[in-house]
């Protein structure tokens, strides 16, 4: 009951952030129905029960939106401002401060983006203007930054200049400094591994080891989770233990073990402050130590109940962590290693002890892999089927070992010696990984929500196949459901009779991806990279073509090489099945265009060049006319050297115009080239100096879609937009709409988008 209580509580923070609710009506229900239970249980009790469940449920749905909707009561500044505030988190490109001054908006929560290296309880002032935070890159399937961030009452951006940053005055703050330092002057090799191992600090540890660490499946140890915060617990429960143990009166009674959990919590807390108080480690401390005093008060038995109870505390605090992966991933992994252990450890009769703990190491090793397993493809796109052995090597020394050593070198007064031994064990923990950095696999299909349930459906059944209601449901329901889902889903891909065009929001870029009859593919561009490392193609392609089971590309496009339009390609040309990749006959000197081609080379892709007048016939009832550039183009103009096709699917078209301005716009017209069609993609994201009227009443469309972003003022531009208005052709924006998608079967053209 207490299980389904918590589940139902989750479900109603996942309803209320896919669809916000008025809270009035679950408010209502949660004064009213109480009521009502005493009453119930005496007369209905199986109706009490689910009004108790309904409770939890509008108690969620109460709890976030109290969160997300509560700081956007605070107004921001008008104009430019002085804003003094506090370091509340740190990433290496954004920071988050809770403001105090001006005081009337003490207490909001806003982001600032700075390279800086600002640390948390960091005293800041910035000066400029603050403005409500923009929800960009809307597609389905897709978790935005941005929206996150929302769901955790942090609702503003603060645009501006950095005046002054100060150490904090908090204590913690500067001992954490200080056992930086200590690592830094140790000698100890591999510092950046032995600050994240101990104090939670990342910033240290290069991008080659997180990606041996993230291919491996080991990249959980970097970062301060359950099973770091788990072991240090762990150990300081041993010590109590084995010192309460001395007591012959409280050996006796059996409190060794109770006290011995009381006395473990404040470590596990000095732990999570060492370690930066992270809102990972935070919910790790928080199950620790609700399993810790569970254990006092000998209801430890009760793993399954007291996971829930975890959960429910950590959602309480945090209801936006439901849909982070370090909660899934912890909760998800600790809930299997109980099944399991409960379930198997019983049937390992093995004497010897060392083989034993072995055996129940690779035991909970793989229930973890099973219970993680599609929240991991979920959310990386990959995985290592011997993720089992390289954590079965890796985690005894490197946590085992390594960290608690550390801690120690960090405490005594003589601990450079420790801080040393615990480097080189950590550089011989990498040196055996990347010899065994093998069997990686990436891209793999994503599943959606519902298959990540059945997955799971399938495998507790599996589990307890010998209770015979579940094996009866496993035969006669889940295996037969599967098989009809299996069947539905092939003959949508590979039978469908439909040509979808899909215009992903990937910000001030295009990316179009066309989804033809008998699983044809084609991607139009790739969109561009937007700051820093962030990759369009890596961060929002990708999970969107393997929510849609796509790793082979039939055709692969690029209009022209800007960067807008080719810098998301490059992460696709690399780790999906390219058949085929077209482009026009301008290459410009564009460098990571530059970089694709030797990358085509690499992997023995096709290069096709396409040219006014060619025609592309994809199946009887699909072909593609190319209608610029045309051939022999000289132009110092890249976007007039852009692709333009059309495609036509049965009795629909649909006019593709890249970056193309009204100089080709008029030469298209003059010439007479057929440049009716149903549905037209904007020219240039619609600029002012493109979408001529001559134009687009020549292409005379019943639906235009424009793919844009901020980034450039003026666009889309107001002449741009006034001549569809003026036409009456309705007009669709990824910047207002999100992911937009038009679909025809011939005859019919439907369309829809992620907003609407």
């Amino acid at each position: 009951m207490f299980v389904a209580a918590v589940l139902s509580f989750a479900a109603g923070i996942y309803l209320e952030a896919s669809r916000p609710f008025p809270l009035a009506a679950p408010a209502l229900f949660l004064l009213i129905l109480p009521f009502f239970i005493p009453f119930l249980i005496k007369r209905k009790q199986h109706f009490a029960l689910c009004v108790m469940i309904l409770l939890f449920m509008c108690a969620g749905i109460i709890r976030l939106g109290i969160v997300s909707r509560g700081a956007v009561a605070a107004p921001p500044e008008d104009g430019r401002a002085l804003y003094e505030g506090l370091v509340i988190e740190s990433s290496p490109a954004t920071k988050t401060m809770e403001i105090e001054k001006p005081a009337d908006l003490k207490g909001v929560k806003a982001i600032f983006r700075t390279d800086g290296a600002l640390k948390i309880n960091d005293r800041i002032k910035v000066f400029g203007h603050m403005r409500e935070m923009d929800l960009t890159f809307n597609n389905p399937g897709l978790i935005s930054w941005k929206w996150m961030k929302r769901l955790e009452g942090v609702c503003y951006e603060i645009k501006g200049t950095l005046v002054s940053a100060f150490p904090g005055t908090n204590y913690i703050h500067a001992w954490r400094e200080m056992l930086a330092r200590k690592i830094d002057a140790s000698g100890a090799r591999n510092p950046g591994i032995l600050k994240a191992l101990t104090i939670g600090d990342m910033s240290g540890v290069n991008e080659a080891t997180k990606s041996l660490f993230a291919k491996t499946g080991t990249s959980h140890i970097l970062a301060i989770s359950g099973s770091n915060i788990g072991i240090v617990t762990a150990f300081f429960f041993f010590i109590a233990r084995t010192l309460i143990r001395r007591s012959h009166r409280l050996r006796l009674r059996g409190d060794d073990i109770r006290f011995a959990a009381l006395l473990s919590i404040p470590f596990a807390i000095l732990f999570m402050l060492t370690a930066g108080s992270s809102i990972p480690t935070i919910r790790a401390t928080i199950m620790i130590t609700v399993f810790m005093i569970a254990l006092f008060f000998e209801r430890g038995k009760h793993m399954i109940n007291t996971i829930a109870l975890s959960a429910l505390v950590v959602l309480l605090i945090y209801p936006h962590s439901l849909f982070s992966p370090s909660f899934q991933l912890t909760f998800m992994s600790v809930l299997f290693i109980v099944i399991c252990t409960e379930r198997f450890h019983p049937l390992l009769r093995i004497e010897n002890r060392v083989l034993k703990w072995l055996a129940s190491s690779v035991l909970m090793t793989i229930a973890a892999m099973i219970g993680t397993l599609p929240i991991v493809i979920y959310h990386f796109f990959g995985i290592n089927p011997f993720s089992v052995a390289h954590n079965l090597i890796a985690i005894p020394p490197m946590c085992i070992a390594a960290m608690p050593m550390s801690l120690a070198g960090l405490i005594l007064p003589w601990g450079e010696v420790l801080l040393r031994f615990s480097g080189e064990i950590v550089a011989y923990t990498i040196v055996i990984l990347e010899h065994m950095n093998v069997g990686y696999i990436y891209p793999i299909i994503r599943p959606t929500v519902f298959e990540c349930a059945l997955y799971f459906s399938f495998a507790l059944s599996l589990i307890f196949i010998n209770v015979r209601l579940v094996s009866a449901c496993l035969i006669f329901v889940l295996i037969p459901f599967s098989a009809g889902y299996t069947y539905h889903a092939y003959q949508e891909r590979f039978h469908n009779k439909t040509l979808c065009v899909s215009l992903l929001d990937v910000g001030l870029g295009d990316a179009i991806l066309l989804e033809a009859p008998e699983g044809f593919r084609i991607l139009m561009d790739g969109g561009g990279q937007t700051r820093g490392n962030y990759d369009i193609g890596k961060s929002i392609i990708t999970p969107i073509l393997l929510s849609k089971k796509i790793r082979t590309l039939d055709y692969v496009v690029n209009t022209h090489p800007h960067g807008d339009h080719a810098g998301g390609l490059f992460h696709i040309l690399q780790s999906f099945r390219v058949r085929h990749f077209a482009t026009g006959a301008y290459f410009g000197r564009e460098s990571r265009f530059i970089e694709m081609l030797a990358l085509l080379t690499e992997k023995g892709i096709p290069l096709e060049i396409w040219q006014k007048g060619e025609r592309i016939r994809f199946s009887d009832k699909m072909t593609m006319e190319v209608l610029n550039p045309p051939r022999g183009i000289s132009t110092e103009n890249p976007n007039n050297a852009s692709l333009v096709l059309r495609a036509v699917f049965g009795n629909s078209s649909f006019l593709f115009t890249g970056d193309i301005d009204r100089e080709v716009e008029e030469r298209l017209v003059m010439d007479g080239t057929p440049l009716r069609s149903d549905v037209l993609k904007v020219p240039h994201h619609g600029s002012r100096f493109s979408s001529s009227p001559a134009f687009v009443r020549s292409v005379k469309p019943f639906l235009a879609v424009l793919s844009v972003g901020k980034g450039i003022r003026g666009l889309p531009g107001d002449d741009a937009l006034m001549t569809y208005k003026s036409l009456s052709v309705p007009l669709l924006r990824t910047d207002r709409n999100g992911f937009i998608r038009v679909c025809s079967d011939g005859e019919r053209i439907t369309c829809a988008s992620f907003r609407e």
